[in-house]
């Protein structure tokens, strides 16, 4: 039997049932089939027989803040980077990511086609490399990085 079992309420209503019959907890667990221990813990439990709540860290957000998630990921179609910057909690992507999985019934849209480039664009680009091939170690100097410097740029943000 595993550790954690839980009785459907059927049982724990045939245990307050037999016990208003003025049965014995040991006629109660022949009856029934069930440990001493888990008919006491039906009997001496003062609220309705529940499973006790999981131990751990509280969620952060309540269900008013999953639905917005979802209604985000799912109408507006934002990343969910953009979700994680746009609500006022400070949660984590992979916490924003976790709860767009457990809707379970999202939608998934295909990425846009980017169109292929035109023989205009094709001819441009190779125009520019063969005017640039020939600047050799000129190249050494110039830094590649796909990272912007936010003291370098004006305050437009080009």
């Amino acid at each position: 039997m595993p550790k954690a079992y839980q009785l459907f309420n059927e049982e724990v209503s045939k245990i307050l049932h037999l016990k208003l019959l003025c049965k014995t907890v040991k006629e109660i667990l022949k009856l029934l089939n069930r440990s001493k221990s888990m008919i006491y813990h039906v009997l001496t439990r003062k609220t309705p027989y529940e499973p006790k709540p999981r131990s751990g860290r509280p969620r952060v957000m309540d269900i008013r803040s999953d639905r917005r998630i979802q209604r985000m990921a799912s109408s507006q179609k934002m990343s969910v980077r953009e979700i994680t910057g746009a609500s006022q909690l400070q949660i984590s992507k992979n916490t924003v990511h976790g709860r767009i999985i457990e809707f379970g019934y999202m939608i998934y849209a295909k990425m846009a086609r980017r169109l292929p480039l035109s023989k205009l664009h094709i001819s441009k680009r190779l125009q520019w490399v063969r005017n640039h091939m020939s600047c050799g170690d000129k190249w050494m100097a110039v830094l590649f990085s796909d990272k912007k410097n936010g003291a370098s740029m004006d305050l437009t943000g080009i």
